[in-house]
């Protein structure tokens, strides 16, 4: 194991800890100006990943959903999702994940994405594979959307909502299966794994994607922006979509009837 994927290991085991000391349906939750909620297992889960990278890589930032370390000229930055799927954590629901990722130069290189209830770690590196718990992971081989199982993430916002909304629909009206688990990266690691057949996410944020976007192609799949792009990871997205490979094209062409 090298370096980077055991430092993100540890941590991915440690915010698993802290998931699992703070998960109760009681939960004390702060709503952020984004109308989106925050507990204080997010917030030391976040301060956890930067007091590590800045004492073991001084010179890496950190790009976190509640807190980052800004180097904007560095090389190597970290993107952290300390709970993706606060929503369903708040409520006692076991649909989050930690998500930690290495990025270099915009490209994912390391990726650890945590499910403290089902003990599940997933992890790939770049060009070695993806893995859950050590178990070679590979995407699925359906073709047709028709039975095929996926979501669209990320269906809050004026842009998210104009796009997300009507791509949604046109996948239920296509046959597909969609299911919605308040968090994006729990869907990658599900579409890496050969349970859903793609994913689709319609905002931003980096931390919701980079993880994912590197065990999915590890595992076999594709990842790209909206348009069919590659794009960096490092910086706000232009959404992502994740899929098995074999249907991304139809996927792909699905949202582009909605783009704006």
């Amino acid at each position: 194991m090298n370096e980077y994927l055991e430092t993100a290991t540890e941590l991915a085991l440690q915010a698993s800890q802290i998931m699992l000391d703070h998960f109760d349906s009681g939960v004390t939750v702060n709503i952020k100006a984004d109308n989106t909620p925050v507990t204080v297992a997010d917030e030391k889960i976040n301060q956890l990943v930067i007091d590590r990278i800045t004492v073991q890589y001084p010179a890496h930032g950190v790009i976190g959903e509640e807190a980052s370390v800004e180097k904007p000229d560095a090389t190597h930055q970290w993107v952290c999702d300390p709970i993706d799927g606060t929503l369903p954590y708040t409520l006692g629901i076991p649909t989050n994940v930690f998500a930690l990722a290495l990025v270099e130069d915009g490209d994912p290189i390391v990726a650890v994405i945590a499910d403290p209830y089902l003990q599940r770690v997933y992890s790939a590196t770049l060009g070695e594979g993806a893995f859950c718990n050590e178990r070679p992971l590979a995407i699925s081989t359906r073709s047709s959307l028709v039975g095929a199982i996926m979501n669209v993430s990320g269906r809050s916002g004026r842009r998210a909502a104009a796009l997300g909304g009507p791509v949604y629909a046109d996948l239920e009206k296509s046959g597909a299966h969609m299911m919605h688990h308040s968090s994006m990266i729990y869907e990658a690691a599900l579409v890496a794994a050969g349970a859903f057949d793609a994913a689709i996410f319609t905002k931003r944020t980096p931390w919701d994607a980079a993880a994912g976007a590197l065990l999915v192609t590890e595992a076999g799949g594709v990842v790209t922006d909206v348009n069919g792009r590659g794009q960096r990871y490092d910086r706000p997205l232009n959404g992502t979509i994740f899929s098995n490979g074999v249907l991304h094209d139809e996927v792909r062409q699905i949202v582009a009837r909605h783009l704006v």
